[in-house]
């Protein structure tokens, strides 16, 4: 139990740590308007549970504390509870679920240039997911840099992770790959359009051959389908590992009660 409680500790102050230090970089330490889209929020969440058990864990451990042993065991109670009624509700309201996900996602795609971390955790889910936006590639119209109405060096494009590029990594592949003319037909009727037709995409880019055509969320929620096995398996292993905390704990505290009360523990 004490080995097993001082790694979880060093674990949560390592992304306790890390989480503090990138939100302090970005000087959003107590914006609460770009929280829900921050990665850094989550490392910070995760990183202040895990601290939380890891020192009572540990600690209690260490002291043979039964005090400290009851908030470790009943925390990891209330964490346990705390998943299955996540994952319950998650499953019960699977469409709100992923109607809560598609809105982030668009909110993800408009502070994509606001947040180095949001903007690495696109990156990598598009390049891993082999996706491009929330539905289709246009989708990325909806943010003020590479929208075909504005003028810059991205505008009509989508980022480098949207490409099909499996050698070698070219940040500029997704630059100018739609093309609407004079944009007297799209802007000028609607200044603040974010939505881009795919038939403006420029010839021989379709289809896959130079970017993803296929949109992220669908793309995330086949392979979630495909693995939910696997994932099932993680989280009864997470859940086990949890129970298993809580049992050594109430056999160290039935332990000390024992050795305190002047018996002999076998």
């Amino acid at each position: 139990l004490f080995a097993f409680n001082i790694l979880f500790w060093l674990m949560g102050t390592f992304l306790l740590v890390i989480a503090l230090w990138s939100k302090t970089q970005k000087g959003n330490l107590m914006d609460f308007n770009t929280m829900a889209v921050d990665p850094a929020t989550i490392l910070l969440i995760v990183g202040a549970v895990m601290f939380w058990i890891g020192f009572f864990g540990w600690v209690g451990a260490l002291r043979e504390n039964v005090r400290f042993l009851m908030v470790f065991g009943t925390s990891l109670i209330i964490l346990f509870l705390a998943e299955a009624a996540v994952g319950i509700l998650a499953f019960v309201m699977k469409e709100k679920v992923k109607q809560v996900v598609e809105d982030h996602m668009y909110e993800s795609i408009r502070a994509y240039r606001d947040d180095s971390d949001l903007r690495d955790a696109v990156n990598v889910a598009q390049r891993t997911f082999k996706c491009c936006g929330v539905k289709s590639f246009t989708d990325w119209q909806d943010n003020a840099y590479f929208k075909c109405c504005n003028e810059g060096i991205e505008s009509c494009g989508v980022p480098y992770s949207c490409c099909n590029i499996t050698l070698q990594v070219n940040l500029f592949c997704g630059v100018n790959i739609m093309d609407i003319g004079d944009n007297s037909e799209i802007c000028q009727t609607n200044n603040n359009i974010t939505f881009v037709p795919s038939s403006h995409l420029k010839e021989g880019y379709g289809n896959g051959a130079h970017i993803y055509d296929d949109g992220c969320l669908d793309t995330m929620e086949n392979w979630f389908n495909k693995n939910l096995y696997y994932i099932g398996g993680a989280a009864l292993g997470v859940a086990i590992v949890q129970i298993g905390g809580v049992w050594l704990s109430q056999s160290l505290i039935h332990r000390i009660k024992v050795v305190t009360a002047g018996g002999y523990y076998k």
